[in-house]
C-alpha cells in the first residue's frame, strides 16, 4: 500500500512539473505575440518624422523645429485642440518642411487632413509663389500628404514629387 501512494506522490510530481512546464511555455508565446504590440507604441509623430526626414535627405534645410500645434502655420487654435502630438520642422521661409500629427482621436485625422490638404493648395496656387524662386514653387507643388489611422502629413522636402514620396513611404512603413 505505502508503494502505491509513493508511485502517486510521484505522479503528481511529475504532472505538476508538466504543468509548470506548459504554464512557462504559454507564457513565453504570450510574451512573443505581444512583442509586435509594443514595438507599434514607440511610434510617435517625432519618430515618423525622423522616418521622413532620413528618407528625404534634406535635414540641412531645415532650421526650426516644434512640437506645438500653436506654431504650425498648417492649423488653427480650434483644430489644435484636436491634435495629440505634433512634429513640425521648416527652414526660415516655411517652404521646405515635413509636419507629422498624431490626432486625438481618429475621428478627427479626416478633419486634420483637410487642412493640410487646403494649405497644400493655398501654398501652391497662390499669388504670392511670384515672391518665390522656380525651384521653390515646385517645393509647393510637389509636397505629398496623407493619412493613415491616427496620423497625418505634409512633406515638402523637395521640388521633385519622388522625393517627398519617399519620405512618405519611409513614414508608412513605421504605420
Amino acid at each position: 500500500m505505502e508503494r502505491k501512494q509513493e508511485y502517486g506522490k510521484r505522479g503528481l510530481a511529475r504532472m505538476r512539473r508538466i504543468a509548470c512546464c506548459l504554464l512557462a511555455l504559454a507564457c513565453c508565446v504570450l510574451a512573443l505575440v505581444q512583442a509586435p504590440v509594443t514595438a507599434d507604441a514607440k511610434v510617435t509623430a517625432k519618430s515618423l518624422c525622423k522616418a521622413a526626414l532620413d528618407a528625404t535627405g534634406g535635414s540641412s534645410q531645415l532650421t526650426s523645429q516644434t512640437t506645438k500645434a500653436g506654431d504650425c502655420p498648417i492649423f488653427t487654435i480650434a483644430q489644435s485642440k484636436k491634435i495629440d502630438s505634433i512634429a513640425y520642422l521648416c527652414d526660415d521661409k516655411e517652404i521646405y518642411s515635413i509636419c507629422v500629427v498624431k490626432a486625438s482621436k481618429k475621428s478627427d485625422a479626416s478633419g486634420l487632413l483637410k487642412s493640410v490638404q487646403a494649405y497644400k493648395k493655398n501654398n501652391s496656387s497662390s499669388d504670392y509663389l511670384s515672391d518665390y524662386s522656380k525651384t521653390e514653387q515646385k517645393v509647393f507643388k510637389n509636397a505629398v500628404c496623407g493619412k493613415k489611422g491616427q496620423y497625418v502629413w505634409y512633406i515638402a522636402m523637395s521640388s521633385e514629387k519622388a522625393v517627398n514620396k519617399k519620405g512618405q513611404d519611409a513614414l508608412k512603413k513605421q504605420l
